[in-house]
């Protein structure tokens, strides 16, 4: 986003323009303290609607106090949680779908302003198969989970090891690259390759020919070339 000052360094302001006005002063409660606010986006070329939301997952967020909500623009709202475990398990748990299309959630931060708002990353599970056993620890986790993306969490039990057959990671995406499928690995220092898939869970909609997460077939302009197929499959 352009700075203030490149913004205006071709205007001609006014005295009155240029004199400004200071708003908001230290130690004042803060909009929205009276609960916890987040900013949500669904990714999809259908409208959707803030009371279809909180109905299918406000009882997931706030069981006990619920939600309040408001359209900012298409697609983009505004919830408050009425109680601060609602805020935590929405920002720190995902993805989050209405119906299959993905919910980006965005932090609320009272002096940004909604265009502010990039709504550019989603959190996601990853189970990552065929590892060599030996090598199904957290040290691997955090190493693919850094390549891939930004790594939140590797679930490990507590010798440090996969608890099950795969290596779960928890990464946070950026919404605009496509999804790997796999990660082929160097094991140890000798010439041993091994390549290892991808499973996401509960992936939301994304295209199966540039397997981009938020919009649909037929939304897309990537285009196949002759003799070209899908890389992924329905």
């Amino acid at each position: 986003m352009e700075k203030v000052e490149d913004l205006l360094k071709d205007l001609r302001l006014s005295e009155a323009e240029k004199k400004g006005l200071r708003i908001g002063h230290p130690g004042e409660k803060e909009p929205g303290s009276g609960g916890v606010l987040v900013l949500r986006k669904v990714l999809s070329e259908k409208l959707a609607y803030a009371e279809g939301i909180a109905a299918s997952l406000g009882k997931v967020w706030c069981p006990l106090k619920g939600t309040l909500y408001k359209p900012m623009r298409d697609n983009v709202f505004l919830f408050t949680f009425q109680q601060p475990s609602g805020r935590r398990k929405v920002v720190e748990d995902g993805p989050w779908k209405v119906g299959n299309d993905l919910l980006v959630v965005e932090e609320f931060v009272p002096e940004k302003s909604l265009d502010e708002y990039a709504f550019a990353t989603f959190l996601i599970w990853i189970c990552i198969f065929e590892l060599p056993l030996g090598r199904m620890n957290e040290e691997t986790g955090e190493a693919i989970g850094f390549e891939v993306g930004d790594l939140v969490e590797a679930e490990v039990g507590g010798d440090g090891t996969a608890v099950g057959e795969f290596l779960r990671i928890k990464v946070r995406l950026k919404v605009a690259e496509p999804l790997r499928r796999e990660i082929l690995l160097q094991v140890g220092g000798g010439d041993m390759v091994k390549w290892c898939n991808f499973e996401y869970e509960f992936l939301p909609e994304f295209y199966f020919t540039c397997v981009v997460v938020g919009h649909e077939d037929k939304c897309c302009n990537t285009v196949l070339g002759k003799g070209e197929k899908q890389q992924y499959g329905k």
